[in-house]
């Protein structure tokens, strides 16, 4: 029993002895993260675009209050006067909110898609029938019909607005436009419409109360629309917007800032806001076509682009918004592609102010309408120019 314990034993260390030691495999090296060399400059750039968006949101914001407190000074006590001055804080608001536009297209603040307030603060098309009398109906709109309609207020416009149809638009700019100008049935001039439609004795049209208390509520929607995107972009709010897109990452950051570009310049601006006119020669196409203020909107939008390819926005107060910017890096890749996207903006608002004034003459005159045509060509290439740009960065859409 002893003998045969050693030999297993024996046996045993013997094995042992042979076995050759299991080589470890080498363990490979721990890859050295990529340093992005230009970090700190995307950050930049986005800080420059937050700073920008919050600025022209809140002058927005501002000349709403302005155009507000014209509207309801003038439905208490409606006079020529009144009447002129809330047209006119019309038009200086859209001055700014014209330049806004190119903060679109980016999933943020104002598209929102659960919660964005675009669709009733710029939303066009629209059918003015839907909200007011026009020629040959004289009982047509919201305004008009009581039954259906009973009480004017926030609830009822904002139920109301592309109900039935995209171009039932109820709430906006341009339902403000529509019930300050009227409908525009002339070529040299815009809408005329009285300041009489607003007075309750003596006055033109019918339903004078409800036309003031309807112009009341959507000012006040406006206002609401408005600080809810500025809010969204104050730098002083925490957990808002601007936080968010502070701490995306930067090539998400970057592609939303191009993808603005390119989607303003040329499937919305040289578009949807020119072409489609253009070739429709329709001035219901057109984007303000009560005040016969379209040719400013066209231009704003091209200026909103060229304040944030170039990081700079001049406030109503004179401030000097700016910082690091797309131009500024951009050439840290390709100089000659930034080059290409500065000149194709000069050339694009160059062609722009060529345009003839009224757009809804420019788009029907024959020896006009090339001009058209020239800014919407220009635009698009400069579509195509911004593509080229972001391909730079390693940026695709």
């Amino acid at each position: 029993m002893k003998k045969s314990i050693l030999f297993i034993a024996i046996a045993f260390v013997g094995f042992t002895a042979c076995k050759k030691d299991k080589t470890e495999p080498t363990p490979e090296p721990t890859p050295t993260p990529v340093v992005d060399p230009n970090a700190t400059q995307k950050q930049q750039v986005k800080q420059t675009y937050a700073n920008i968006a919050f600025a022209v949101y809140d002058d927005a914001y501002l000349g709403t209050l302005a155009l507000k407190t014209a509207i309801n000074a003038f439905v208490l006590n409606p006079t020529a006067t009144g009447f002129q001055a809330c047209k006119q804080k019309w038009l200086d608001v859209r001055e700014i909110y014209g330049l806004t536009e190119t903060f679109r297209f980016v999933d943020g603040p104002i598209d929102d898609p659960a919660n964005g307030p675009e669709g009733f603060i710029n939303a066009w098309p629209m059918d003015e029938a839907y909200v007011d009398y026009v020629t040959g109906n004289a009982t047509a709109g919201i305004i008009n019909n009581s039954t259906t309609y009973p009480t004017i207020d926030q609830a009822t416009l904002l139920t109301a607005n592309e109900n039935g149809g995209e171009e039932n638009i109820s709430l906006g700019f341009h339902a403000i436009e529509f019930l300050l100008w009227g409908q525009d049935l002339s070529a040299s001039t815009a809408g005329v419409r009285p300041y009489t439609d607003y007075l309750t004795t003596g006055g033109t049209a019918s339903n004078q109360a409800r036309r003031g208390q309807y112009l009341n509520t959507t000012v006040d929607i406006l206002v609401a629309g408005l600080k809810q995107v500025r809010d969204d972009w104050d730098p002083t709010v925490s957990g808002n917007y601007h936080s968010t897109f502070l701490a995306l990452d930067n090539a998400v950051a970057l592609r939303k800032m191009f993808n603005s570009l390119k989607v303003m310049s040329g499937v919305e601006l040289s578009g949807e806001r020119m072409y489609t006119a253009y070739t429709n020669m329709n001035q219901e196409d057109e984007h303000s076509c009560f005040s016969d203020n379209t040719h400013r909107d066209i231009y704003l939008n091209a200026k909103g682009m060229q304040n944030l390819y170039n990081g700079t926005y001049t406030r109503t107060n004179l401030t000097v918004v700016s910082g690091y910017a797309l131009k500024d890096l951009v050439p840290l890749y390709d100089a000659s592609k930034n080059n290409d996207v500065i000149n194709y903006l000069n050339s694009s608002i160059a062609k722009i102010n060529l345009m003839y004034i009224p757009f809804d003459q420019a788009i029907i005159l024959a020896p006009e309408r090339p001009k058209v045509l020239a800014s919407v060509n220009e635009l698009q290439a400069l579509e195509t120019k911004i593509v080229a740009a972001a391909g730079a960065l390693s940026i695709s859409f």
